[in-house]
């Protein structure tokens, strides 16, 4: 009993501490971001179950809509390019419910969609991020049928020049139980992450997820718990 009282006590103090470090502002403390470790922690992992050093052209995918995987990508790419400018790409491959670039603040012409259907080069289609920002690739102008982009030959050979570019590729895509626009991404990149929304995202509708990618060919390296509630104060479960 002594020692979870020891670790709520000094909990309780940690949380206090990062409370009064936030309210600094951002640059006046070395605390490190704990949300930037967590990113940090699935770098590896995919890295891992790569078995390189390289990271190639991973596909993100969640089972349904609004589960994060648009963020869980493109904070990333961010982390990414924070050491090494230029190390990872981000492209929008969601054409259905693209997101990139209304989180970029910038127009959705221009890319994928045109590279693909309009012969647009790399060079033009790939925008540079500002500030600490990734680099990354729209979704291109709305189509009306997505699955002749995502099945033409056109798209692989673009997924294979951005590799040629970039150290990573990382690549947000649709829902996998919702469209089978994902079936037709995931055979083009080296491995697909599974993004997961904690406490809401059922067990078998995961599983159903995961079983759409794995026949398609491709290969599921690992999965992403997004939003994780912590029902006591998150500082206490390194502690306990």
């Amino acid at each position: 009993m002594s020692r979870i009282y020891d670790a709520m006590r000094r909990g309780a103090a940690l949380e206090a501490a990062q409370r009064a470090l936030v309210a600094a502002g951002p640059g006046k403390t070395p605390l490190v971001d704990r949300v930037a470790e967590s990113y940090q922690r699935v770098i590896h992992a995919i890295q891992s179950r790569q078995g390189a050093k390289h990271g190639g052209a991973i596909l993100f995918v969640s089972a349904t809509h609004g589960e994060g995987t648009s963020t869980v990508a493109r904070e990333l790419a961010t982390l990414l390019n924070r050491d090494s400018k230029g190390r990872a790409v981000l492209v929008d491959a969601n054409l259905r419910t693209p997101s990139q670039h209304t989180a970029f603040g910038v127009e959705r012409g221009g890319g994928l969609a045109e590279v693909v259907l309009r012969g647009l080069s790399l060079d033009e289609a790939v925008r540079n991020g500002n500030g600490r920002r990734a680099p990354f690739v729209t979704c291109g102008r709305p189509v009306s049928h997505p699955t002749e982009i995502l099945g033409a030959l056109a798209l692989r050979a673009a997924f294979d020049g951005l590799r040629s570019r970039y150290e990573w590729v990382l690549v947000d895509g649709p829902p996998a139980t919702v469209y089978s626009d994902a079936s037709l991404l995931a055979p083009l990149v080296d491995g697909v992450v599974l993004v997961i929304e904690a406490e809401t995202t059922r067990r078998q509708v995961a599983l159903r997820a995961k079983g759409v990618i794995e026949e398609s060919g491709a290969r599921v390296i690992g999965a992403v718990l997004s939003r994780r509630r912590y029902h006591i104060p998150k500082a206490l479960y390194g502690l306990l």
